[in-house]
């Protein structure tokens, strides 16, 4: 039961995701007069469907993806005896429309996260404050003089808002000593201390220099609200480190390393996404930014079967002047499709394995 609650905020998300991609191709179709014969909302079974003029719009049962299909995408869907793509094709489509037309699905996607993530800044998004709620064993803080409740205004003279920048600004200090500006009731005070440092691992597995003085955070909330030019710089800046961290974690999983246990997959994103939801209206306004500017990346992946691999396709063409083969294109979409369908698989694994799903199963057998 509680996994079909979890479900319904998950179809809304991925709907909206969904339906806002396809709307890219479709919408830059309609603006290079490419004509679309439908455009779907889902696969499998058509749930509703609607004929207009030109194209056929369709909810299928299945909300996990979508695609719009535009006329005479391929030389074999040409009428019989026909000698040239007629107009509206999309083969007839100068290199430039479909070359727009495969970008445009990736790009509503970024403009939406971009657009999601500065809504978030205007609306006020709830944020740890930085006020020191305990002491951890074995660290300097314990006994430099910090006390439960000191707000931690500044960190080596530069001024802190939050509990996530106060620890950022302990990480990337570089010198011996730490001067840390408390707030304490009505007066500010400044405590030095010498953090201790260990080796750790970052999140992408690395080993990395660690600095940490032992304070834990308090459960004191603030609302982190900017104006509307300031909610759009950091939306952007949201959105920038976003796909810096992607492109990251897809380099280190190419090359090795990082393994495929961390990637998670349909059943996870639902476990999320009904998580975040029952948090509040903002946290699932952030997964969905986030889940739109990975989606918008991942999709323009110079991999077959992606919309990244048309546009390599479409680059190949446009820089030697003449299509790639099409037996090459199907075979290698082919292989892409299959590829796509075992790492589907494998990131299902790590989502019940995550859920420890089999050791549930396991109990359940040997009761």
């Amino acid at each position: 039961m509680d996994f079909l609650i979890q479900l319904i905020p998950t179809i809304l998300v991925l709907g909206l995701l969904i339906f806002i991609h396809e709307m890219g191709h479709f919408i830059v179709c309609r603006m290079t007069r490419v004509r679309v014969e439908k455009f779907s909302i889902g696969f499998g079974p058509e749930i509703f469907a609607w004929q207009s003029k030109e194209t056929r719009y369709v909810v299928s049962a299945i909300p996990f993806g979508g695609f719009v299909k535009p006329q005479g995408e391929t030389s074999e869907e040409q009428p019989a005896g026909a000698s040239a793509t007629r107009e509206g094709d999309y083969l007839a489509a100068p290199i430039w429309a479909r070359i727009s037309i495969v970008v445009a699905g990736a790009a509503m996607n970024y403009i939406l996260a971009f657009v999601l993530f500065a809504l978030i800044f205007m609306m006020g998004k709830p944020t740890l404050a930085p006020v020191i709620g305990d002491f951890m064993e074995g660290y300097p803080a314990k006994e430099s003089g910090l006390q439960k409740g000191d707000e931690v205004v500044a960190v080596g003279g530069r001024p802190v808002t939050s509990w996530v920048e106060l620890t950022s600004r302990i990480m990337d200090n570089e010198s011996d000593s730490l001067a840390l500006d408390i707030k304490r009731q009505t007066r500010v005070v400044q405590i030095v201390i010498q953090p201790k440092v260990e080796e750790g691992k970052d999140a992408f597995g690395d080993k990395t220099r660690l600095n940490r003085i032992g304070i834990m955070p308090s459960e004191k909330y603030m609302i982190e609200k900017y104006g509307f030019l300031e909610s759009f710089q950091k939306g952007w800046d949201a959105l920038w480190i976003t796909t810096w961290m992607t492109y990251k974690a897809l380099w280190r999983l190419i090359t090795g390393r990082l393994s495929l246990k961390a990637l998670s997959g349909p059943i996870g994103i639902v476990v999320v996404t009904g998580k975040a939801a029952q948090l509040g209206f903002v946290y699932l306004l952030q997964l969905t930014a986030l889940i739109s500017a990975t989606l918008a990346i991942f999709n323009l992946l110079p991999f077959p079967a992606l919309d990244g691999g048309h546009l390599l396709f479409l680059t190949i063409e446009a820089i030697f002047r003449r299509p790639v083969s099409l037996k090459i294109q199907e075979r290698l979409t082919q292989i892409g499709f299959f590829l796509l369908i075992v790492l589907m698989v494998v990131v299902m694994y790590n989502d019940l394995v995550n859920l420890h799903f089999f050791e549930k199963l396991k109990s359940m057998f040997l009761r």
